[in-house]
């Protein structure tokens, strides 16, 4: 019996380090202005990576990792102290190998990694600069590719990101989560915010907790203009999720279950890579859940995971244990203005 199966993305990630100097290129005002909208007298800007075509731009550094929403979780959650399997698809060459001995070697249970004869592994190159990064994903599965066990031996079920055609698998996770009474955690992706709420089906009702960023919730809840938190979570909650989470860098992080608001400021450290952040932040948010902790109590959980794991390279580096995390969360004087929901 699993204490939970992530399902999606397991991938080799490539972290390539521009120089600085090259990078700096001029650009117009016209060029970088927002197309976000913005309260009036406000001015907003993009931020953008600037290269010519043609260019040959000197790499730095490179780092290589393993990588993918779902494997990212499975990983924090075993390190966290938990029983965990991952439902995804590998290629048979040398990445894909390496991705599952990685995930073995974590105490993930693979047997549900399906490996495909004949076929590339999925990766990213991930360009890092200054503490942010862009991010060139190869998906080289469907959902359709995943191949769901007879039986979900789990209690909980955490689904990560997908790419087309991804209704028909949540269509059959359905089915497992009512049969079995599984509780379900979403990080939906790109694919699934475009194709709004009405996408997820006979899911979003049963959805314990959606995880999202901020203009992740602000696509997703269809408002216009600069909504609140507040009005956000509350337009999603209504939709079916039982708990919204959103994070907000170094804002924070926010959470509503339909009765009350909560607030937890982000926890100090050095960022020097913001990869993983969000998938260490739901993993510690979840084992929260898992151990029945207060609400505030599993966002000051997740930021402090997610604050380990940006001070160093890769989404599977720095990933902190529960006990570490008790520590922290007990230890910090969290300033009371991190506390109140804005």
């Amino acid at each position: 019996m699993f204490d939970c199966i992530t399902i999606g993305d397991a991938m080799r990630d490539i972290f390539i380090f521009p120089s600085s100097d090259e990078m700096e290129k001029p650009v117009t005002e016209s060029q970088i202005q927002t197309k976000e909208h913005l309260p009036a007298g406000k001015a907003g800007f993009e931020k953008y990576l600037i290269f010519g075509l043609g260019d040959k731009i000197t790499v730095s550094d490179v780092e290589y990792s393993i990588g993918g929403t779902a494997a990212n979780v499975a990983v924090a959650l075993s390190k966290l102290g938990y029983k965990v399997g991952i439902v995804s698809a590998c290629g048979d060459d040398n990445n894909g190998i390496e991705i599952k001995d990685s995930l073995s070697k974590a105490k993930v249970d693979t047997k549900n990694v399906k490996i495909y004869q004949s076929k590339k592994s999925s990766f990213s190159v991930i360009v890092s600069y200054k503490g942010e990064r862009t991010i060139f994903v190869y998906h080289a599965f469907e959902p359709a590719n995943f191949h769901l066990p007879n039986n979900l031996n789990t209690d909980w079920v955490y689904i990560g990101p997908m790419a087309q055609g991804f209704e028909r698998t949540y269509n059959q996770i359905v089915a497992e989560v009512v049969k079995n009474n599984l509780k379900v955690a979403v990080n939906p992706g790109a694919v699934q915010i475009q194709a709004g709420l009405n996408s997820f089906g006979g899911l979003l009702k049963l959805i314990n907790v959606i995880f999202l960023n901020r203009q992740e919730a602000l696509s997703l809840s269809g408002l216009k203009g600069v909504p609140s938190i507040k009005d956000l979570v509350k337009v999603i909650h209504l939709e079916g999720p039982k708990i919204v989470v959103i994070t907000d860098g170094k804002e924070g992080a926010y959470a509503y279950d339909g009765t009350d608001f909560y607030r937890v400021g982000a926890y100090p450290g050095h960022r020097l890579e913001a990869t993983g952040a969000g998938d260490s932040f739901a993993a510690a948010f979840l084992s929260g859940l898992i151990s029945e902790e207060p609400l505030q109590m599993c966002l000051k959980w997740g930021v402090i995971n997610s604050a380990s794991v940006i001070e160093q390279i890769g989404a599977q580096s720095n990933l902190l244990g529960k006990n570490t995390i008790k520590r922290r969360a007990k230890e910090y004087r969290w300033p009371a203005a991190t506390l109140r929901f804005s």
